[in-house]
C-alpha cells in the first residue's frame, strides 16, 4: 500500500477591503489592510510551495469570503479550496484539521497572518510529527500560528484540542498545551513568531506597501 501524502492547509480569506484584517483598517484603510493580508498570504504560500514539488505535500486553501472561483483566479488553478465550516474558529479549525488525518500522514493547519514563516519551519514541524502527536508554532500574542497532527490522532482527541479555548485571547497557546498535557499527547514547540493583527505589529514586517 503507499504511503499517505502528508497535507498542508492554509487558512485564509478572500481580500475584501473591508472584511479582512479589520483590526489594522485604523492605521491602514480598508483598501491598505486588505492589500496587507493578500500580501502575507502570498507570502506564507510561497513558503509552502517550497515543500510541495514532486512528491512533497499536498496543499489545500481552507477560505472565508468569495467564491471558489475568485480564489483560482488570486492563487491558481493547480490547488485544492476548501470553504471553511460554520462557527467559530475553534470549530472551523477542527473541521479543516480533523477529517483530514484519515487520508494523510501528517497535516500542517497554518494561518495566513504570520509572514515570517519560512520553509525551514515546515520542515522541522513535519520532522517534529516523526517523533511526537503534535506540533504548535506558538505566537507572540498568546496564540498559535501552526498546528500539526499525525493520523495516529484519533478524530475525537483532535476535536478536543479545538473546543473550550478562549479564542482571541493572550492564553491560547497555554490552554493548549494544558490540553495537551491532559490529553498525555507529546508535543513539539517551533519558533516563537510574530501574527500581524495590530498597528503596533506592523513593526515587526519587513512590507512597503505600494504608494498608489
Amino acid at each position: 500500500m503507499p504511503t499517505r501524502r502528508d497535507l498542508i492547509i492554509l487558512f485564509t480569506r478572500s481580500p475584501e477591503p473591508g472584511r479582512c484584517k479589520t483590526r489594522l483598517i485604523p492605521a491602514l484603510g480598508a483598501d491598505g489592510a486588505a492589500t496587507l493580508h493578500k500580501w502575507m498570504t502570498e507570502q506564507v504560500l510561497t513558503a509552502i510551495q517550497a515543500l510541495t514539488s514532486g512528491q512533497g505535500p499536498g496543499v489545500e486553501i481552507c477560505f472565508d469570503g468569495g467564491s471558489e472561483q475568485q480564489m483560482q483566479d488570486w492563487l491558481g488553478q493547480e490547488l485544492k479550496y476548501r470553504l471553511q465550516a460554520a462557527g467559530d474558529i475553534g470549530q472551523r479549525m477542527a473541521q479543516a484539521l480533523c477529517p483530514r488525518l484519515r487520508d494523510a500522514k501528517r497535516v500542517l493547519l497554518l494561518g495566513s497572518d504570520c509572514p515570517q514563516i519560512t520553509p525551514a519551519i515546515l520542515r522541522e514541524a513535519l520532522s517534529g510529527l516523526n517523533r511526537h502527536d503534535l506540533v504548535l508554532g506558538p505566537a507572540h500574542d498568546g496564540g498559535y500560528y501552526l498546528i500539526g497532527a499525525t493520523n495516529h490522532l484519533p478524530g475525537n482527541i483532535c476535536a478536543e484540542l479545538f473546543s473550550d479555548i478562549h479564542w482571541g485571547s493572550a492564553t491560547v497557546f497555554d490552554e493548549t498545551i494544558s490540553r495537551l498535557r491532559h490529553l498525555q499527547l507529546t508535543y513539539h514547540s517551533l519558533p516563537k513568531l510574530h501574527d500581524i493583527d495590530h498597528a503596533d505589529d506592523l513593526k515587526h514586517l519587513d512590507y512597503r506597501p505600494d504608494p498608489r
